[in-house]
């Protein structure tokens, strides 16, 4: 049994009345009202943090991440710029770095008999020598560390000073 056309025609009517009614209360309502009466407190306490942490695919989101980025985007110079050199140094006790040294050892591995048999004055210039070199080596030391702190590579670096290394010194 199909049903009448009159039948139809009343739930058309019917239908087009109470989407006009829903349109007339919707227009009505004032959003900004009910928002202000809604405790968003209370919904918050209500949300487990706990269940959308879990959700969270970190793997997915980790390798999203383009490093090459953000390291394009760091600039060097400014971290160059404040790191305070001169602090460092400060707090280098040298001191207790010649308190390492053996002198025994040094004394062992130099000719130094020889050297006092042919003057004292040669002596303290082989000490003073040593001293120097310890010192060359502390400032390869504080050189490497900190192009290792600003991150450059020390292969990317000149050999020397653009005058000396073109020259070639020997046969």
């Amino acid at each position: 049994m199909s049903p009448s056309p009159a039948g139809s025609r009343i739930d058309q009517l019917a239908q087009a009345i109470a989407d006009r009614i829903v349109s007339l209360v919707v227009d009505a309502i004032d959003i900004d009202a009910v928002i202000d009466k809604v405790d968003v407190d209370k919904i918050v306490s209500r949300v487990d943090v706990d269940k959308i942490v879990d959700r969270v695919n970190i793997e997915h989101i980790v390798d999203r991440i383009d490093i090459d980025k953000i390291v394009d985007r760091i600039d060097v110079e400014k971290i160059v710029d404040r790191i305070d050199i001169e602090g460092i140094v400060a707090r280098i006790d040298v001191n207790a770095i010649a308190d390492q040294i053996d002198i025994d050892n040094l004394v062992q591995h130099t000719e130094l008999g020889s050297i006092i048999a042919r003057s004292t004055s040669g002596v303290l210039t082989e000490m003073l020598d040593v001293v120097r070199s310890h010192g060359v080596g502390l400032d390869d030391f504080a050189f490497r560390w900190g192009n290792r702190l600003v991150g450059r590579k020390i292969d990317n670096l000149p050999l020397g000073p653009p005058a000396l290394v073109g020259h070639q010194v020997g046969p």
